[in-house]
């Protein structure tokens, strides 16, 4: 399997946090029928050959940011709020897909021109009290408080690499694809269940319910990191593989033995500090049940939360290596 070729696939497929239907269902014909979990994930079972099995759960969330409709503000127009982080300087002139109860309006996120501009707004970001939704020349009736709204973008390869919207975290996904097919050349003491969650993005409800639910013994979380310097920080490159974590919500052991695989396989990694809570689903699966060993492997990729994430398709494989390695070693 490619793994530019199945992340354009899933990036091109829409799934706002709490909608990830379509996303679950074009990852289920891949690898085949799964378990459908209760918050709308997917778990995709490899059973082990051991004795005194444990139980790994390896996760990567399939939701993306989007927008709601919180109001309409008549003729075809209307206000917007965030569903996950979305920042409002990257919405002004985007095309938009509105899903609503009769199906898929398309409209567009207008901005005045600069003509026109009064001089005490140029060059100002709109907040979301002025960031109006255009579907004025659609059937805008059809639209009603509580539609999901995405930027309408579709993914491309550039020089080798994979832009486009939901590289966080589809990127993950691909590279938990990617390991179920490498871990089969392995040998697997352990069950392993791979789980491809929901609403990571508004606060991770269905990452932690499964791992609760599948009483796990260890978790690996799958999701990305910031290829740029942030503030000073210790740089993540693209194209050097994932970046294990550590921080007091990482199980040090589990890096211990993580790095240690990768030395020994002669996989690519970087190590990422995350000295408080790591933003990702590990949070909360680190405390569910009676607690898990918890692992954190993060791909870099450039300007997050937009429509125009990039992401090297090399760190996806090295990290569908390590997982399945690490997995196989535990």
């Amino acid at each position: 399997m490619n793994a530019s070729e199945i992340l354009m696939k899933l990036s091109s497929i829409d799934g706002p946090s709490g909608m990830e239907r379509s996303v679950i269902e074009e990852i289920e014909s891949i690898l085949g029928k799964g378990f459908r979990t209760n918050l709308g994930g997917l778990v995709h079972e490899v059973k082990g050959h051991g004795k005194g099995k444990k139980r790994i759960g390896i996760f990567a969330h399939a939701d993306e940011i989007s927008l709601v409709v919180s109001k309409e503000a008549g003729d075809g127009f209307f206000y917007l709020e965030t569903v996950g982080g979305v920042d409002p300087k990257i919405l002004p002139a985007s095309r938009v897909k509105v899903y609503t109860r009769s199906g898929v309006i398309k409209g567009a996120i207008g901005v005045m021109a600069p003509h026109i501009t009064p001089p005490e707004k140029k060059g100002k970001v709109q907040g979301y009290d002025e960031i109006l939704l255009d579907a004025s020349m659609s059937d805008w009736k059809k639209i009603g408080v509580g539609d999901r709204v995405v930027i309408d973008v579709s993914p491309c390869e550039l020089d080798g690499k994979v832009c486009g919207k939901a590289i966080d975290n589809r990127a993950g996904c691909t590279s938990l694809i990617l390991a179920t097919e490498n871990i089969g050349k392995l040998f697997l003491k352990n069950d392993a269940y791979f789980v491809f969650s929901s609403m990571e993005e508004v606060g991770g409800p269905g990452a932690r319910s499964v791992a609760y639910q599948l009483q796990l013994d260890y978790a690996i979380v799958v999701d990305v990191t910031f290829a740029e310097n942030i503030n000073g920080t210790q740089k993540i490159d693209m194209g050097k593989g994932p970046a294990i974590g550590i921080g007091p919500f990482i199980d040090r052991d589990f890096v211990e033995k993580a790095t240690e695989i990768a030395e020994e396989n002669g996989i690519k990694y970087q190590i990422e500090p995350l000295p408080m809570r790591t933003g990702t689903d590990t949070d909360s699966i680190r405390i569910a049940w009676l607690g898990i060993k918890t692992l954190l492997l993060s791909i870099p990729i450039l300007h997050m939360h937009t429509p125009v994430e990039v992401v090297d398709p090399k760190d996806i494989q090295e990290t569908a290596r390590l997982i399945a390695h690490i997995a196989a070693g535990i």
